[in-house]
Formats: C-alpha cells, structure tokens, sequence
C-alpha cells in the first residue's frame, strides 16, 4: 500500500499560439505542483504590476506585447521553486488548415458570447 507521501505530482502546460499568417509557436513549461505552480504566478504577476505599475486595466497579452515586459515576466515564472523544464519558444512552422472540428467550435464559442 503506497502512502500520500510516495505519490507525486507533475503538470505541464502547452501553449501553442498561431498567428494570422499562419506561423505557429509553442511553449512548454513543467512544474512539480500545481497548487504552488498557481499560488506563485498569481504571486509574480501581483509583484510585476507593483514593481512596474501602468494605468488602467490590462489583459495580460496587453500588459506583457513588448519584448522587455515579456522576457521580465518569463524570467520571474520560469524560475519559481519547482519548475523543471521550459522550452522556451519553438517555432513549429505553419499551423494546420483548420478542420470542420476547429470551425464548430469557433461557431459554438461566437453564439455562447452573444447570449
């Protein structure tokens, strides 16, 4: 019988970002809790708006467009306690056509914000 104790947890995250012209990217960052993984970006991105405050309110690809705020913010969330790996950008060519899949959804998301 295994205890809590002899389980671990990883997580990773994806993100995967296309432009319009159909460049792609993608990121991979792994971190050894969640819980914490959360708790201290919440916490980075809380100490960056006070150490670098800007007016108003901003979505955070609004806050982090340049160059110097981005690579700032990467650097604080990449070196939490507990993340083992980051892949930093990787260029991954061109996206895919979007499929009949892609459309339905993108359709189904359009009619649930208009409601």
């Amino acid at each position: 019988m295994t205890s809590p104790d002899d389980v671990g947890e990883t997580h990773a995250m994806r993100v995967d970002v296309t432009s319009t012209d159909g460049n792609a990217v993608s990121v991979v960052q792994a971190h050894e809790s969640y819980r914490r993984c959360v708790g201290q970006s919440c916490a980075e991105f809380a100490l960056d708006m006070l150490a670098h405050p800007s007016p108003g309110v901003q979505l955070t690809e609004q806050r982090y467009r340049d160059d110097d705020a981005r690579g700032r913010i990467i650097g604080r969330l990449t070196s939490t306690p507990g993340t083992f790996a980051y892949t930093g950008p990787v260029a991954v060519g061109f996206a895919p056509p979007p499929s009949k899949l892609d459309d339905a959804l993108k359709r189904a998301n359009e009619a649930e914000l208009k409601v």
